[in-house]
């Protein structure tokens, strides 16, 4: 038997190992009920379309109209401002609305997604991280469905293949893993606080204004750029968009005509860390609450 290093505490021994503990019975829960989670998924699929005239098309209708509402803004500015808007930045403007889509959808059908289980819940145990994931998991699908069609449209902007594009998988995961850790957090503190829901609600409603989705990050000069990249949802939108649209290699960092940083390694770096961080303090948070929900939904 090994000894334990003197200079760490005991309590920071336990605590670390309680952290694992957490993780290890999350990642065994899930892989047992992997079933569920699918059934779960699928079920919300089903309900989302059930008796819905466009069908899958409501899958394409709200990044379309995100996308649509960026066009007429930019377009009004440019005629305020007598400068053109290239093909370029529409095909931005479409490409990052389809992550903020994802990223508002998946948030807002996830928050209450434990309190309207409330049968499921009170009387058969599963993990309950089952779901907000099969909320986020419904969401990935709609996401797939818009971005086919997106991937059509593309061309018509003169967006082409490149070699950037091998960044995508690695931007769509962090993106998966930020809205992840979202969707378990507030799931668990709408069960405590049910008019955590609205507020979500809110905040999406406005969010969109304080992450770059229809300007740039560095549309409001150096200071500004970095002060927008501390939301940990902007490096994502913005990388994809340069990796797309502009073939941007993300190691490579970039400087925007006004001076400003428009591009930097490091927050990609920054996203990174929060996104994963996040998701294990979420995971940990909700398991160790998870077994009092009954007594409040």
């Amino acid at each position: 038997m090994s000894e334990r290093d003197p200079l760490v505490p005991v309590a920071a021994v336990d605590h670390r190992l309680s952290i694992f503990g957490d993780l290890g019975e999350i990642a065994h829960d899930l892989a047992h009920f992997r079933e569920l989670l699918v059934q779960i998924t699928l079920r919300d699929i089903r309900i989302r379309y059930k008796q819905a005239v466009m069908g899958i098309g409501w899958a394409v209708l709200t990044p379309l109209v995100v996308v649509l509402s960026g066009w007429v803004l930019r377009l009004a500015f440019a005629r305020m401002s007598g400068e053109p808007v290239s093909h370029q930045v529409l095909a931005g403007i479409a490409v990052k609305s389809l992550g903020w889509a994802f990223f508002v959808g998946a948030l807002s059908f996830s928050t209450a997604s434990i309190t309207a289980n409330l049968p499921l819940i009170t009387k058969v145990y599963f993990p309950r991280e089952i779901l907000p994931l099969a909320a986020v998991l419904t969401q990935v699908v709609d996401v797939i469905i818009a971005a086919i069609a997106l991937c059509v449209a593309l061309p018509f902007f003169g967006v082409g293949l490149s070699a950037a594009l091998l960044w995508i998988p690695v931007l769509a995961i962090l993106l998966m893993a930020l809205t992840t850790a979202a969707a378990l957090l507030l799931s668990c503190l709408n069960v405590f606080f049910r008019d955590a829901k609205h507020l979500v609600q809110i905040l999406l409603s406005f969010g969109i204004f304080f992450t770059p989705v229809f300007y740039g990050a560095d549309a409001f000069g150096p200071r500004a750029a970095r002060l927008v990249m501390l939301n940990p949802l902007a490096p994502l939108l913005e990388g994809t968009r340069l990796a797309i649209v502009d073939g941007h290699n993300l190691l490579v960092p970039l400087t925007s005509s006004t001076g400003a940083v428009a591009w930097s390694p490091a927050y990609l770096a920054y996203a990174a860390v929060v996104s994963v961080v996040g998701l294990v303090a979420s995971a940990i948070i909700f398991h160790r609450a998870e077994f009092v929900f009954a007594e409040y939904v």
